[in-house]
């Protein structure tokens, strides 16, 4: 008799842009060095290019959401190149890890998308073999989670976002759990109706919009730094932030100061930023 698989919670993130990167920058990928465990968040990146930059900061942060997986007790993390799966035990947990991973992200400037899903999942069998000739690598993993939690992140719903997959209606408690709903589109490809708000809801001495600002400055920076054609991902972005601050009982954060750069910090006092005279 087969054993039933257990249902269980799925992350998938995904850097944005990656792609675009490697081929406009790709000849610097041998200057970088490895991402350890033990990189300390927001510091500087010793990486010149932008390429470099995100990638380095793209690991730390889900180095991070790796230790507070460990701390749950229960998980796991499988991260490979520009992307990662985490399992997580409880929605909860999966949406508390999902909103700090991303909160950080955008903090770090580097771009992402998540698709949240429940279903099944197995691991198989990881395995690492390595010579001075040759290199082997598996990952047997696979469930309907896998599966449900790609095509969220991939249903066409453009920005910066955390997506629920429409199996999760039932189990969301929109007000406690912070969630909004997704504004329709023709375009999308799964009928994603809800997203995390991932916006910082801590007050401090700078006031409760302080956060929400900065992250708009870092937003505008990662626009300014995106081709044209692929603009509308963060003007997207916006959008969802301003109903997010909705949600919070905040004002709209005007277009006109998002365009406004003058009133941009381009170092927010946090870390240097790379050069992108590649």
């Amino acid at each position: 008799m087969a054993r039933p698989f257990e249902t269980t919670f799925i992350l998938f993130v995904d850097m944005l842009g990656f792609a675009a990167l490697v081929e406009k920058e790709g000849d610097e990928i041998n200057e970088l060095s490895p991402i350890f465990t033990g990189a300390e968040l927001y510091s500087p990146s010793p990486a010149e290019s932008l390429l470099g930059y995100r990638f380095m900061n793209f690991h730390r942060c889900l180095n991070q959401a790796r230790v507070r997986l460990q701390e749950m007790g229960a998980g796991t993390a499988i991260v490979f190149s520009d992307s990662a799966f985490f399992r997580i035990d409880s929605l909860e947990n999966a949406i508390h890890l999902a909103r700090m991973l991303m909160f950080e992200l955008v903090t770090s400037e580097t771009p992402a998308r998540m698709g949240l899903a429940r279903g099944t999942y197995r691991m198989l069998r990881f395995l690492t073999d390595s010579s001075a000739q040759v290199s082997f690598h598996m990952s047997q993993f696979l469930g309907t989670g896998v599966v449900r939690a790609y095509e969220t992140e991939r249903c066409g719903v453009p920005g910066l976002r955390i997506l629920l997959h429409p199996d999760l209606e039932p189990l969301l408690d929109k007000d406690d759990l912070r969630i909004i709903p997704v504004k329709p589109s023709e375009i999308m490809r799964l009928n994603v109706r809800s997203e995390v708000n991932y916006l910082d809801v801590t007050d401090n001495h700078l006031g409760q919009d302080f956060d929400d600002c900065n992250q708009f400055d870092c937003l505008r920076w990662m626009k300014d730094l995106t081709d044209g054609p692929f603009q509308y991902h963060y003007i997207e972005t916006f959008d969802a932030w301003n109903r997010m601050r909705a949600q919070l009982k905040r004002a709209p954060y005007p277009w006109e100061k998002f365009l406004d750069r003058d009133k941009y910090d381009y170092t927010h006092g946090i870390r240097e930023r790379p050069s992108t005279d590649h």
